[in-house]
């Protein structure tokens, strides 16, 4: 039987605030019945991206808020969050920047895994990952509501709630514990301690040091230096690097296959049909909502995705996406869409397809979806 993913289009037609984005989304979340997956007085964590300082592209805020309103109106208690990206004091900081905040959101706006980003809980994972440490907001909470802004992404193309689970509730360095022992990193580190540099290549520009979230690198004069006890292994330093001086082999297969343990490591601290899923489909910019910046939308906004089932929303969020046709004046102007692949994909030169395929084999949900518009 196909999941049911619900879609509310950017197109607004009628001067009428019920017609408007945030009208629909209070229609069908009113339709829904969250009651089904949060109970009266239950904590539901708010899983989202919060930002990073030079990017803008996010969720807006007010879209956020009807959410918000929604799990109150049934009386649940809600509260927006996130596992450490950037040292997690700025982080907040970031967050309340881009206005995520009690006062804008009505509600708490937390980090996930502590202001040092080290609380968590190791869970197993898949035979690839061995086991993940989930920031204890996350883990100790009987449910979820997951909001992910869609965008590109240097290691699976694509960016949905696939990626937004499995290393957004990831916390980076466990307590007490190298990243290889479960963190973040090892879905980007699957085949090295350490990025590669070449030396020949380098210009020493420091743009990698002037990204890295934790200050690991350290580039003076003809020196480049890094600190493996403060490295992540987040991977930003190779993405910015503007000569390919650095670099981590990674397979795509593997990467989607981490993708999915982690995911499934996620879920496997709920109960079946705790867990909700909404995709914003606005400003899908090339990058990754972490980087330094912000770039053109490469294809026109969608709208916004409604479902219970992972892959589903994942599916159509890509397939809205496959039949868009590239943005002027975007990075992705020149492209020329070839039939079954989106602009992310040709980007990135890997196939966005293959995390929601591999997700599905690892039995996370189906692709085989029904699209009911709001």
């Amino acid at each position: 039987m196909p999941s049911k993913v619900y879609f509310i289009n950017a197109r607004v037609e009628k001067f009428d605030y019920q017609y408007s984005v945030e009208g629909r989304l209070e229609r069908i979340l009113e339709k829904l019945n969250l009651r089904k997956y949060f109970a009266e007085n239950e904590l539901v964590p708010i899983k989202m991206h919060l930002g990073n300082p030079g990017a803008h592209h996010t969720i807006r805020p007010n879209f956020v808020r009807v959410v918000v309103d929604h799990l109150k109106k049934i009386k649940a208690k809600p509260f927006v969050t996130d596992s450490v990206r950037i040292k997690g004091y700025e982080y907040l900081e970031t967050a309340n920047r881009m206005g995520y905040n009690p006062m804008s959101l009505d509600a708490p706006v937390i980090i996930a895994d502590g202001i040092f980003g080290s609380d968590s809980v190791k869970v197993k994972a898949g035979d690839l990952l061995k086991e993940l440490f989930i920031p204890s907001a996350i883990y100790d909470a009987s449910c979820m509501m997951v909001l992910s802004h869609v965008k590109g992404h240097i290691d699976s193309s694509y960016g949905g709630a696939i990626k937004n689970l499995a290393m957004g509730c990831v916390s980076a360095v466990p307590r007490g514990c190298k990243w290889s022992e479960g963190g973040r990193g090892k879905m980007h580190f699957q085949m090295g301690e350490l990025m590669a540099w070449n030396n020949d290549l380098c210009t020493f520009c420091a743009i990698c040091a002037h990204n890295c979230p934790m200050d690991a690198i350290t580039v003076e004069g003809k020196s480049f230096v890094v600190d493996d006890d403060k490295c992540w292994r987040c991977g930003r330093c190779v993405r910015v690097c503007p000569e390919g001086a650095l670099f981590v082999p990674l397979s795509m297969e593997n990467f989607s296959i981490a993708l999915a343990e982690s995911t499934q490591a996620v879920l496997s601290t709920f109960k079946p049909g705790k867990v909700f899923y909404i995709n914003f489909l606005f400003d899908m910019q090339p990058e990754c909502d972490c980087m330094s910046m912000s770039d053109t939308p490469v294809v026109q906004d969608q709208g916004i995705l409604l479902s219970d089932d992972i892959v589903a929303i994942d599916k159509a969020s890509l397939d809205l996406i496959t039949q868009a046709k590239p943005l002027p004046q975007s990075k992705a102007e020149s492209l020329v869409i070839k039939e079954g692949l989106d602009v992310f994909s040709l980007l990135h030169g890997k196939d966005s397809k293959t995390q929601i395929e591999t997700a599905e084999k690892f039995g996370l949900g189906t692709s085989d979806y029904e699209l009911v518009n709001v």
